[in-house]
């Protein structure tokens, strides 16, 4: 069982991980912004560090702080929670590389998830079932006319390294004007590729979450 966790989250995210490791009686370190230092997964942590001011990038997305407040606390391991860098291969690999265990996925199954056509083909692989689309980015208007004549209308459009939803584009007609107002330049990791799916108004969104086995 681990010793130590740091929880690189904040707010309710960071709170419930907190509150599972004092009920297995594991030691709990606490990050937070400027602004947050008050908050309450701060006050319920054994420990806290902050890790930089407001912004995102410069606190909960900074690396190097992260694993340096890691490193500072003598912790086991560090439990992402989700969003901010849970899904990042990278810190992942850097977790790794320090000797402190990443709760989480090993990062080549998180840069292979990070890519959704990439993804997309894997699990038609593996036989599991998936909407119809693309099984590669689309690289430009002649291509998702293919596409789209292949698929079937409605079609929407999305960035294939995530875009956190930004930038998503659903069209039931033609595709000129479409694809040259798709800003595809919106990925959350830089990546400008897109794909392309089927688009229904009546789906319910429905995530699949990656686990790896891991003894605490």
């Amino acid at each position: 069982m681990f010793r130590k966790i740091l929880v690189a989250n904040r707010g309710e995210i960071a709170l419930r991980v907190i509150c599972a490791c004092k009920e297995l009686g594991i030691a709990t370190v606490a990050v937070y912004s400027e602004p947050d230092r008050n908050s309450l997964h701060v006050r319920f942590a054994d420990e806290a560090v902050c890790i930089g001011p407001a912004r995102s990038s410069e606190s909960y997305l900074n690396i190097p702080q992260v694993i340096s407040a890691a490193e500072i606390t003598n912790v086991d391991a560090i439990h992402p929670g989700y969003g901010f860098l849970s899904e990042n291969a990278n810190f992942a690999q850097v977790c790794e590389a320090s000797e402190i265990t990443f709760i989480g996925p090993r990062p080549d199954t998180l840069e292979l998830m990070g890519e959704k056509d990439r993804a997309r083909r894997e699990m038609k692989a593996a036989g599991l079932p998936t909407v119809p689309g693309s099984d590669a980015t689309i690289e430009g208007e002649e291509q998702l006319g293919k596409e789209a004549a292949r698929i079937g209308y409605p079609l929407i459009l999305k960035a294939s390294a995530g875009g956190g939803g930004r930038g998503m584009r659903v069209s039931s007609a033609g595709t000129r004007s479409w694809w040259k107002n798709h800003p595809r330049r919106l990925s959350m990791r830089g990546d400008a590729g897109s794909w392309g799916r089927a688009w229904s108004a009546r789906l319910r969104r429905s995530d699949t979450q990656t686990r790896e086995r891991l003894s605490f």
